[in-house]
Formats: C-alpha cells, sequence, structure tokens
C-alpha cells in the first residue's frame, strides 16, 4: 500500500520531484570520468529529507575538470553556492558536504531525444531558518530603571 507522504501528485511523471524547494542533504559523491573522457565531474546524490518526498534523490553533475572554461566556470560557481549554502568556506574531499542540510530550488528539464524529463537543481541556499522564540518577559527591574 502507497503511503501518501510518498506519492506525487497523479500528473507527475515516476522519479520526478515536483518545481520548488526541498529541505535535503548530500548522501553519496564522487569524481567521475566524463563521457566524453579526460574530464571530471563531480557527481553529488541529495536526498530530501523533510516533506511529502522525503527519501527521493536528486543527482546533480559537475564538470570541476573541463575542457571547456565555461563549463569549468560554471561547475565552480555552482560548487562554491553550495559550500556557502552548507556554511562552509570551501572543501578539500566532497565528503565533507555529507549530511549537511540544505534547501535546493529544483525545476524540470524537459526531455529531448531518448531522454525523459528530468529533475535539475538549479539553486542551493541555507536550511530554512526556524522561528525565533519569542522574547521572554525580564521579571522585576530592568537595568535601565532608575
Amino acid at each position: 500500500m502507497a503511503r501518501p507522504d510518498r506519492s506525487p501528485p497523479a500528473d507527475m511523471p515516476p522519479g520526478l520531484l515536483p518545481k520548488g524547494d526541498y529541505q535535503a542533504e548530500v548522501v553519496e559523491s564522487a569524481v567521475v570520468p566524463t563521457a566524453a573522457g579526460g574530464d571530471e565531474m563531480l557527481k553529488l546524490i541529495f536526498e530530501v529529507t523533510a516533506g511529502a518526498f522525503r527519501r527521493r534523490r536528486v543527482v546533480e553533475r559537475l564538470n570541476i575538470v573541463n575542457a571547456n572554461a565555461i563549463a569549468q566556470r560554471i561547475a565552480q560557481e555552482r560548487l562554491g553556492r553550495l559550500c556557502a549554502a552548507a556554511g562552509l568556506a570551501g572543501i578539500a574531499d566532497s565528503r565533507e558536504l555529507h549530511g549537511i542540510a540544505v534547501t535546493i530550488r529544483v525545476d524540470i528539464r524537459p526531455g529531448s531525444g531518448d531522454y525523459g524529463d528530468q529533475t535539475v537543481i538549479k539553486d542551493y541556499r541555507p536550511p530554512a531558518a526556524r522561528p525565533l522564540p519569542p522574547p521572554r518577559q525580564a521579571a522585576g527591574r530592568r537595568p535601565w530603571d532608575p
């Protein structure tokens, strides 16, 4: 029996997350060669940690070493935004990102050719802030009272 908290909307193809913001964390990472060879890609697997799509996974691929300088710059900028969202100045190893909560903004990339629609990460932000507790009323005299 399907559990309602994990079921996607009826019009959503299986495996896709609806467009929106999700609390997530990196659960797996690896540096792998690109399909063209000679270049390297950082493959990050994010798992949604809260809400109706908890435990769903999204893969991010960053061309961290690429003959195309623009592709490499974009990947480095995205990795920098992820590090900032995670509260890190930078990383020496992708495992440093594991288990740190961030908010990911996802969208759907329309499929083309032999490929179907795909969930893609558009941005990273620090996790949603928790509301501050209400201020406590000080009992008795305040320091500035005469």
